[in-house]
């Protein structure tokens, strides 16, 4: 009788049920040339801090690492970047401010040519724009002038309204880009990626 169960359950195809085939994922060892060309990448990291937006670029082949701190425009306010030791302050490429003035915490007002013999010093490029704007839209106040400051208003021309920037965060998020790799002042650039 169980024979005769066996031999009619295999005729109709009955049995215990197989388990359906599976294929497995080809998986490539890694070699040495693998591993050394994935060293090879550019990486990016992005943080965002209090207002205030970094990027992090480490260069596996050549080992260097480039830093980007903003603050992105906002609500009345324009663009400020950070580059060794120096915050650009961005009124837009179009505007020409060489005949700037600017004011922080509501001090007295001075124009930001004053600045040049320190940014000279510091071989920070003046020039951002072309021909027509040599600057760029871009006004440079070195960092240890704004030490605690909290808004810079700047002025781009004799008859043009004040703009108002507001530097809350700005420590922090410097702190925290070093932090992060980028001890080296050199390492930060204000230019876009």
């Amino acid at each position: 009788m169980i024979l005769l169960s066996v031999v009619l359950a295999g005729a109709l195809h009955w049995g215990w049920p197989s388990a359906p085939h599976v294929a497995l994922p080809h998986v490539e060892i890694p070699t040495d040339g693998m591993r050394r060309r994935a060293g090879y990448k550019v990486r990016t990291k992005a943080y965002h801090l209090a207002g205030w937006d970094m990027r992090i670029q480490r260069d596996g082949f050549t080992g260097q690492t480039r830093c980007q701190l903003f603050s992105p425009p906002g609500l009345g306010q324009g663009r400020i970047s950070y580059a060794d030791g120096i915050l650009g302050f961005h009124l837009g490429e179009d505007r020409d401010v060489a005949q700037a003035w600017y004011s922080i915490d509501d001090a007295a007002a001075q124009p930001w040519r004053a600045d040049y013999p320190t940014l000279i010093a510091r071989r920070t490029p003046l020039d951002g724009g072309g021909l027509a704007n040599p600057t760029g839209g871009v006004v440079l106040i070195p960092q240890e002038k704004l030490a605690g400051a909290r808004t810079v208003t700047i002025r781009a021309a004799a008859g043009l309204t004040p703009k108002r920037f507001r530097l809350r965060g700005f420590e922090q998020a410097l702190a925290a880009a070093r932090a992060n790799g980028c001890a080296n002042a050199a390492a930060f650039s204000r230019a876009s990626w």
